[in-house]
C-alpha cells in the first residue's frame, strides 16, 4: 500500500485487494469456509477499479484516529462508506507501556462504542490511564476475530469489514 494502508490510493490508483481476515474459522485449514465471500469482494473491487462501475467494494477505511486524554478515550473516524456497523466491542487493543510494544503481550484489549455514523469510541483501559498512550491497533493479530465476526463492517454492504489498522502516536 506504500505506506498509505489501503488500495486503490493515490500512489497506486489501479490496484485493489480484498480483506478477508474474517473469514477464516477453523485453524487447521487455510482455506475459508465460503470462498463465495472472498470472490463477491474481489469482483466488487474489480469491477469498480478495472471497470469504473459505482459499486461499493471497500469497507471502512479508518480517516482520522484523535487521542483525547482529558477523557481517556481515543476517537476513530471510517471514510469510504457512508456509515459503519459496529458488530461487537472487540478487537480494539491500545498500548501504555511506553515502548516499541513489539510484543504482542503488551496491547491491552480496549472496549469500543459507536460514536456517530462514522465513529467509534475507544475507552482506555483503567490500567493505561495513568500511562503515556503509545499506539492504537484494530484486529492486529493472527486470528483475529471468529467466521463473520469482525467489529466494524460498512453499513451499506454488511459483507465488508475494515481492514486491520495500526496507529502508532
Amino acid at each position: 500500500t506504500f505506506g498509505v494502508g489501503y488500495v486503490p490510493n493515490d500512489v497506486v490508483p489501479n490496484v485493489f485487494m480484498a480483506v478477508a481476515m474474517d473469514l477464516r474459522d477453523d485453524p487447521a485449514n487455510i482455506h475459508p469456509r465460503t470462498k463465495h465471500d472472498v470472490g463477491y469482494r474481489l469482483a466488487h473491487a474489480g469491477l469498480a477499479v478495472a471497470y469504473g462501475q459505482q459499486v461499493e467494494y471497500l469497507g471502512p477505511i479508518v480517516s482520522t484516529v484523535t487521542l483525547d486524554s482529558a477523557t481517556s478515550t481515543i476517537d476513530i473516524t471510517y471514510s469510504k462508506v457512508t456509515g459503519i456497523d459496529l458488530r461487537s466491542p472487540n478487537g480494539f487493543e491500545v498500548c501504555c507501556q511506553g515502548t516499541q510494544c513489539s510484543n504482542d503481550n503488551l496491547w491491552v484489549a480496549s472496549p469500543v462504542s459507536l460514536k456517530n455514523t462514522l465513529t467509534v469510541t475507544v475507552s482506555i483501559p483503567t490500567t493505561c490511564q495513568s500511562k503515556t498512550i503509545y499506539g492504537v491497533r484494530y484486529l492486529w493479530r493472527e486470528t483475529p476475530c471468529e467466521f463473520k465476526l469482525a467489529p466494524v463492517y460498512s453499513l451499506t454492504d454488511p459483507n465488508l469489514p475494515s481492514p486491520p489498522y495500526l496507529k502508532i502516536f
